[in-house]
């Protein structure tokens, strides 16, 4: 009883640190396609300059996003809730979205905190001993950013 309670606790903190770094490599891919951009349009300022670095960079960003969380998983044996996964992975897709338009590609430690809580978050959900509160946490954390993006998008 005692060794799985350990495992569990290991696993959630495994998978905290994973979602850090994938929080950490989605951000740099986002932040080279900003600066291929920016490199592209430097030649002719004046002129109005649109290319699909952005879109790639999100891209990259979410491709990162959603492999990273599945072999994350797989690595640490954890299976997943489908609804779990749904609602983790919102919350780190948002967050990360959000944090690189509104923090203006800042690092800071709480973009890896809330990098980190969508795995972490997948992986408590599966313990026995951690379900309810990592229910209760995931609620407090994706309530008030789905309101907050409703809210951005209305004004």
């Amino acid at each position: 009883m005692v060794r799985r309670v350990l495992d569990d606790r290991l696993t959630v903190v495994g998978a905290a640190l994973g979602g850090a770094a994938i929080g950490a490599a989605g951000l740099e891919i986002l932040r080279r396609a900003d600066e291929a951009e920016a490199r592209v349009c430097r030649k002719d300022p004046l002129e109005g300059c649109l290319t699909l670095y952005p879109l790639i960079g999100i891209a990259g960003w979410i491709a990162v996003a959603l492999a990273g969380l599945l072999i994350l998983l797989w690595v640490l044996r954890v299976r997943p809730l489908a609804g779990a996964v749904a609602a983790c992975m919102a919350l780190s897709l948002c967050t990360m979205m959000l944090w690189a338009e509104v923090g203006e590609l800042a690092r800071s430690w709480l973009f890896y905190v809330m990098s980190a809580a969508g795995p972490a978050l997948v992986s408590a959900l599966r313990s026995p001993r951690m379900r309810r509160p990592a229910a209760v946490v995931l609620v407090a954390l994706l309530v008030p950013l789905l309101v907050w993006m409703g809210w951005r998008s209305l004004a």
